[in-house]
């Protein structure tokens, strides 16, 4: 029998409603699980499962350096630091480049924990901090041409990306910088290439692999 179709025998249609309902009571606790405050030790153990491997990054780079003090600032563009670093529990960036002596390619992924509740004003604060800077010199040479762009394929809702080009002194970059965030846990990609192409091939391989490990830090 079709569904929909009358009953020849005169009884009544099968109620089909409990099932719906308790489907929709099983998403709506999905869901109600994926909002939930995580407490700052949970933050913490899940900056493991948010940062890039070695093997993640790919493109012939290899790790380089790490980093996961709390003195490094995260927002810290304009060279300045940001208010919201304050807030951070835990943070881990790792380097990743070919091994010239001038690469042509340079990855960092950054992962970062922020006390609960207090990731959304982190993300809103780097966008803030890109709308108002024009540039600015640092140690080895400057970063100029900023620009607000939109995020590369396949980021997570809500994500923010700026493009710009850094002048070195051994060579001039195509830059590009994407934030995502999932609750209280950031992921940044920061991508260098002296080829364009190459950069938003990167930026968007990389991307949708730190969407992935975002969604998954926290089930």
């Amino acid at each position: 029998m079709f569904t929909g179709c009358s009953s020849n025998d005169g009884e009544p249609p099968a109620d089909n409603s409990a099932p719906r309902q308790q489907n929709e009571a099983r998403v709506a606790n999905e869901n109600d699980s994926r909002e939930r405050e995580l407490t700052p030790d949970q933050l913490k153990a899940a900056i493991g499962r948010v940062i890039l491997s070695e093997g993640d990054i790919g493109h012939d780079t290899e790790v380089q350096n790490q980093d996961d003090s709390l003195d490094v600032p995260t927002n810290d563009v304009c060279g300045k630091q940001g208010r919201s670093d304050g807030d951070r529990l835990a943070r881990n960036q790792d380097f990743f480049w070919k091994g010239a002596r001038n690469p042509d390619l340079v990855v960092s992924n950054e992962a970062v924990a922020y006390k609960p509740g207090k990731g959304e004003a982190a993300l809103e604060e780097i966008k803030k901090a890109v709308e108002d800077c024009d540039g600015w010199k640092h140690d080895e040479g400057q970063i100029k041409d900023i620009e607000v762009v939109d995020a590369p394929k396949g980021a997570l809702e809500g994500s923010f990306a700026w493009r710009g080009t850094d002048d070195r002194k051994e060579a001039d970059y195509s830059y590009i910088a994407v934030y995502q965030r999932n609750g209280d846990l950031l992921s940044a990609i920061y991508v260098w290439s002296t080829d364009k192409d190459q950069l938003d091939e990167v930026a968007e391989d990389l991307t949708v692999k730190a969407a992935q490990r975002l969604e998954r830090a926290l089930n």
